[in-house]
């Protein structure tokens, strides 16, 4: 089946916020079967979007659109909707009491001269928005299906996740749900160490059994099989894993399936009951961010200190001073101190600590900007090293990041 995303707002086409509802939509419509052919960008003019709109309708079965749904004079997405669908807008009574219980969800009260989400074309239905005010807007006919959901991409993706698959379940019956991609995900090599020296023949090897994509980033690469129709998904994985992988790539890999790393990381320290603690200086609390947006991470990670300045980390994790007057704040000597004394402050049993340079002042011959030093402290370790990446301040933060990531990892696979 085929579907289309329909991306409506003057302020994406501007540069003024970049859009964040791309992707997960296409994973997301990837994972249901559905082969996404187009996704179209276009400002709110309705003549624009109503040549798009009818575009997507005659080529498509599903069509997706984002924006266009507030009480703003540029929200035009339901008049363009109802010229498609070939109805008038008229008041809902169904929209008026599904508008109510939204606003009624946040403790609001909804009055009718704030914005008119109760009038809706004649043919167009309404659906729940979990996190939002406007509803979404559907209009089914001949088989096809147009869906129209809000802009806002934690609106959308509560959509994605609790109201937009029985909708479809309903509308196509027959989607085949089924697993079908494996992933390979590598950390520390690129592509072409991998299949031009490392593993000259997985390529072909893997095309037996699906189309195959190779997705670097900002650290690893990510390939991906999309398995034949034919093919059983638990069984195919573990041949692959077991058969096709050569032994030289599976010391860079470091999973499986699509899971971030910090959702392995919260659900392995979970089930061998492992407390976690940072020290984060040059991150500046970025790895203590991306671990605590996993839900349930409380249960298993216990802080972050971000200690910037040369005197907090004196002050607060009991850095000797002499340490970073002989060595430098960045050096492995004062990482290792770091982490000690997170280990010490937060009662963990991994802690881990970053301090680094990242740019674009600061470098030096000896110690360049990109320069990192991550310490890690566990009853059983206590060791730091020195890394050197390179990028800009904001990609040097989150190679860094990364790093600390991986090396917790790896610290819970010890224990």
């Amino acid at each position: 089946m085929k579907a289309q995303i329909i991306i409506i707002g003057d302020e994406v086409l501007n540069g003024s916020i970049q859009d964040r509802n791309i992707q997960p939509l296409l994973k997301w419509l990837d994972q249901l079967g559905f082969e996404c052919n187009q996704v179209t960008i276009t400002r709110d003019r309705e003549e624009l979007l109503l040549a798009t709109m009818q575009m997507a309708w005659d080529q498509a079965d599903l069509i997706i659109s984002t924006g266009g749904l507030g009480p703003t004079k540029d929200d035009i997405t339901k008049q363009v909707l109802g010229k498609l669908s070939k109805s008038l807008l008229k008041e809902s009574k169904t929209a008026q009491a599904l508008v109510q219980e939204l606003y009624k969800r946040r403790g609001k009260i909804w009055h009718p001269d704030l914005n008119h989400y109760n009038i809706i074309p004649e043919k167009v239905s309404v659906f729940d928005n979990p996190q939002g005010f406007a509803p979404g807007l559907m209009y089914a006919e001949a088989g096809k299906i147009f869906l129209a959901t809000p802009g806002v991409p934690r609106e959308l993706n509560a959509m994605i996740e609790h109201t937009l698959p029985s909708i479809l379940e309903k509308h196509f019956p027959n989607i085949d749900r089924r697993q079908r991609v494996v992933s390979i995900r590598t950390y520390g090599i690129p592509e072409e160490i991998i299949f031009h020296e490392l593993c000259p023949d997985l390529w072909e090897s893997l095309e037996r059994f699906g189309k195959v994509s190779s997705l670097p980033q900002i650290m690893g690469v990510d390939i991906h099989i999309k398995l034949n129709l034919d093919n059983d998904f638990q069984k195919t994985k573990d041949e692959i894993i077991e058969n096709v992988i050569p032994e030289q790539l599976k010391e860079y890999i470091w999973a499986y399936d699509n899971k971030s790393l910090e959702e392995i990381i919260i659900e392995k320290a979970k089930i061998k009951k492992l407390k976690i603690g940072l020290a984060e200086s040059c991150t500046g609390g970025l790895v203590a961010n991306r671990l605590t947006n996993i839900s349930g991470a409380s249960s298993v990670f216990m802080g972050s200190m971000v200690t910037y300045s040369n005197e907090s980390k004196v002050d607060c994790l009991g850095v000797d001073s002499i340490t970073i007057e002989d060595f430098g704040a960045v050096s492995e000597e004062t990482a290792l101190q770091m982490a000690r004394g997170a280990q010490e402050k937060l009662k963990v049993d991994i802690a881990l600590s970053l301090t680094g340079i990242a740019g674009p002042l600061g470098g030096s011959e000896d110690k360049p900007v990109g320069t990192v030093c991550i310490g890690t402290s566990t009853n059983a370790e206590k060791s730091s090293k020195r890394y050197n990446f390179t990028g800009d301040r904001s990609l040097l933060k989150e190679r860094f990041a990364l790093a600390a990531l991986m090396k917790i990892l790896k610290t819970i696979d010890t224990f």
